[in-house]
């Protein structure tokens, strides 16, 4: 599939986010639906660590609104041994110019017809609060074409220069499970749809949010993390560029 090219690095870094159109073979995400899908089935039958909803309540006794599996890739090993995962695994050491490293960390989240819940707007640092700024890369891969009726990422540009927001359970439901952050300015948000095969990556302080699945059809989508310590020190760079001009962030050769 298509590598990244030098103007989508720079945008990546630059805004937080990019959208790479052909990241993976069509047949291989046929699959890794068809592996990911019966997880689902069984969400309510997972042990706690692995399944949580991100609508209103983390732990709904019925029908879950927004379904997550955390660490789908120790339920099914196999996932880390397809094109997919090499294809966004190459991808992320182009964006981060150097080998990147899978964190260990995977989700996939699913998104009924006509599930009338939108995943709340958030950084995804605000997870790890007090770590520090992570040194990773994110890839949102959708396992199906995805609209913006649909729930496609949306992000808020430049979002990653600033400082991590305060975050708190969605609508102040001590039994929520998703984080969110008030006050966005969402005439800002630009939205991502995609043609299956096609991938979103983002950086963890990147505002960003799908909208509620108003389609007839499932929305399900596949995210890998991989990390290098070249994340921190570039994103460092990036924004001492946005504080100070471009000349103040000047990386060493031997960084590049």
């Amino acid at each position: 599939m298509s590598s990244v090219t030098a103007p989508q690095i720079e945008s990546f870094w630059r805004d937080g986010f990019v959208t790479i159109d052909d990241l993976a073979p069509r047949e291989d995400l046929a699959r890794i639906r068809r592996m990911l899908l019966p997880l689902f089935d069984r969400f309510h039958d997972l042990l706690g660590c692995h399944a949580f909803d991100l609508g209103e309540e983390g732990r709904p006794a019925g029908v879950p609104q927004i379904p997550e599996i955390n660490w789908t890739i120790r339920l099914i090993p196999a996932l880390e041994r397809t094109a997919t995962f090499a294809a966004a695994r190459a991808a992320a050491s182009e964006l981060l110019a150097g080998p990147a490293i899978p964190t260990g960390f995977d989700h996939a989240i699913l998104k009924p017809p006509h599930n009338g819940c939108a995943t709340p707007w958030h950084q995804d640092d605000a997870y790890v609060k007090g770590c520090g700024p992570s040194g990773t890369v994110h890839f949102w891969i959708p396992l199906q074409d995805v609209s913006v009726e649909m729930g496609c990422m949306e992000f808020i540009p430049g979002s990653h220069l600033g400082p991590p927001l305060p975050h708190h359970r969605r609508d102040h439901r001590r039994t929520a499970h998703v984080l969110e952050v008030d006050g966005v300015d969402r005439a800002r948000a630009v939205a991502c749809p995609l043609r299956l095969g096609g991938a979103t990556v983002h950086l963890p302080r990147t505002l960003h949010h799908t909208a509620a699945n108003a389609t007839d059809a499932p929305r399900l989508a596949w995210i890998l993390e991989f990390g290098s310590v070249r994340a921190r020190a570039r994103w460092r760079s990036w924004r001492r560029r946005a504080r100070f001009g471009a000349q103040a962030a000047r990386e060493p050769r031997a960084s590049i």
